[in-house]
């Protein structure tokens, strides 16, 4: 089990640094230091997850870093759009439309929301051990459902912590192409909440009376 979670962080690093490396390439091989903040950032939030996780959840990265599973579809295609817009096409956008300093307010309040993102995310990784990457009912782990922590406010915690993390991208990186790309892949998360969210209804024991309890998906009073 600590081999396969080991492998997963080892992708997610590899993840990060394929990132980093279209964000140079974009900007010509020149960082500016907003885009050395935010990295140095990212990596060093990375790491500390990680080992975080490694400790308190090894099970679920192990499951997570499964690259062939039972979801549906309409799972993996969105996945796979999302995987490619959300951590390697905005570098590369954003890279590619550097043309100056900007550590503004704007910028730092961007760097308050990724960090709140990742805190978020993690809260809902530590909290449920069900959260793979992929959306399935996993009767072979004999799942069920959470309803503690983040879970008791909205039902899809993880997925609000990404789509604040779109948010503070755009405002890291405040570019036209860079709000164009976030939005499609936050456009891209809640198709997948909501698809998830009904396959859980149908299949997964629990889960419509959860709904009853945690009324929304994403955001509370909203959604």
């Amino acid at each position: 089990m600590r081999k396969k979670a080991m492998v997963y962080l080892v992708r997610v690093l590899l993840q990060k640094i394929i990132g980093f490396s279209l964000y140079l390439a974009g900007a010509g091989f020149v960082l500016t230091y907003a885009g050395s903040i935010y990295f140095i950032s990212l990596f060093a939030g990375t790491m500390i997850i990680s080992l975080l996780l490694l400790k308190a959840n090894e099970e679920t990265l192990a499951q997570r870093g499964k690259t062939a599973t039972s979801s549906p579809l309409w799972d993996k295609v969105l996945l796979a759009l999302f995987w490619l817009l959300n951590y390697f096409v905005v570098y590369w956008l954003a890279g590619a439309s550097e043309t100056e300093e900007h550590l503004g307010i704007v910028y730092w309040c961007g760097m308050v929301a990724i960090f709140f993102a990742a805190w978020i995310s993690t809260k809902a990784l530590l909290e449920n051990t069900f959260l793979e990457s992929t959306a399935r009912i996993q009767r072979d782990r004999n799942q069920t459902v959470c309803k503690t922590g983040p879970y008791s406010i909205v039902r899809h915690p993880a997925y609000s912590g990404l789509i604040l993390n779109c948010i503070g991208l755009c405002m890291i990186f405040p570019y036209v192409r860079v709000w164009i790309c976030m939005a499609i892949t936050a456009l891209i998360i809640v198709v997948r909440t909501a698809l998830e969210d009904k396959m859980l209804k149908q299949g997964l024991e629990g889960y419509l009376e959860y709904t009853s309890q945690t009324k929304y998906r994403l955001l509370p009073f909203v959604w």
